[in-house]
């Protein structure tokens, strides 16, 4: 079967509206489309479909209001990118610390080279292996080559958790010990559990984030992980959307001004385009403000 054939960006503008997509102005669309690959600008028109495996829209879509919807998403990602940021630096320290002061009390206090040191060995080799690569990406940075010069290229854990991949940090947790996953879920006081699953959804946030992959519309996994009772308060919040993905960021941050910041962000963005966003589809319930600012 041969592959759809291209299309200038007319004829993309072209198909939209032969489809029933309403375009009041042509030429900005055509600039937008010339930014936003047609593939990706279309992702966000899907809950606009009169049939799901359809091409029609439904009759009053506007190319406007589909835009508005990738601009949310943008700002989003955007915004997200930041704070995760901020959890990140905050759990490379609470991993490296944790393990180290427990598992590296001995000379030559290398035990994090140790497998034996690790729960899930199958698991520690592979995050090894990933950092093998990953420490290749900085080899003419003076951190590895002095590690190379004087210690025949092997480095504490507060060093290998500078150069590696939040994903990779938090399969490292996940390989731990589970005196050692405690240890520093009693740091951040979570257990440790909930801690593991929180690191997996915030290395899978930031991988959309920095991939500008679409958040808006879209089923997130692993679910996130909550306590019971809240849970049983929230029953209406949905643990694989955007936002219970925007809990645990929020959870996780380490400090009450950037989560109280990251509220306010977020509720700018939603009330600037609140004509356009349907909550539902990123699992934000009407009353998502109060659930937030009762989880700082």
């Amino acid at each position: 079967m041969d592959l759809k054939k291209p299309l200038t960006f007319d004829e993309q503008l072209d198909k939209l509206i032969v489809h029933g997509m309403i375009v009041a102005d042509r030429e900005k669309a055509k600039d937008i489309l010339k930014r936003v690959n047609y593939y990706r600008f279309t992702g966000y028109a899907l809950q606009f479909r009169q049939e799901p495996s359809g091409s029609n829209y439904i009759e009053g879509t506007t190319f406007e209001t589909v835009y508005h919807l990738y601009k949310v998403d943008e700002i989003l990602r955007d915004t997200f990118r930041r704070y995760i940021e901020k959890a990140e630096v905050y759990y490379r320290t609470q991993i490296a610390y944790g393990f180290s002061i427990a598992k590296c009390t001995e000379a030559p206090y290398d035990q994090h080279y140790d497998e034996n040191n690790f729960y899930n060995k199958k698991g520690y080799k592979e995050v090894m292996e990933n950092f093998s690569r990953e420490k290749n990406y900085y080899k003419d940075s003076l951190i590895v080559k002095h590690h190379k010069i004087k210690y025949s290229s092997r480095m504490p854990l507060w060093v290998i958790v500078e150069l590696m991949s939040f994903s990779n940090m938090s399969k490292l947790y996940s390989s731990m010990y589970y005196s050692e996953k405690d240890a520093i879920a009693r740091m951040v006081g979570v257990g440790k559990d909930t801690l593991e699953n929180h690191l997996h959804c915030l290395s899978v946030l930031r991988n959309k984030c920095a991939h500008a992959a679409r958040m808006y519309n879209t089923d997130f996994n692993p679910p996130a992980k909550f306590t019971t009772s809240f849970l049983k308060k929230h029953p209406e919040i949905k643990n694989n959307s955007l936002f219970a993905y925007t809990l645990v960021l929020l959870k996780r941050l380490p400090d009450e001004s950037s989560k109280k910041s990251l509220i306010q962000t977020v509720e700018a963005v939603i009330d600037e385009y609140r004509d356009d966003i349907d909550l539902n589809l990123i699992g934000f319930p009407e009353k998502y403000l109060e659930i937030m600012e009762n989880n700082l």
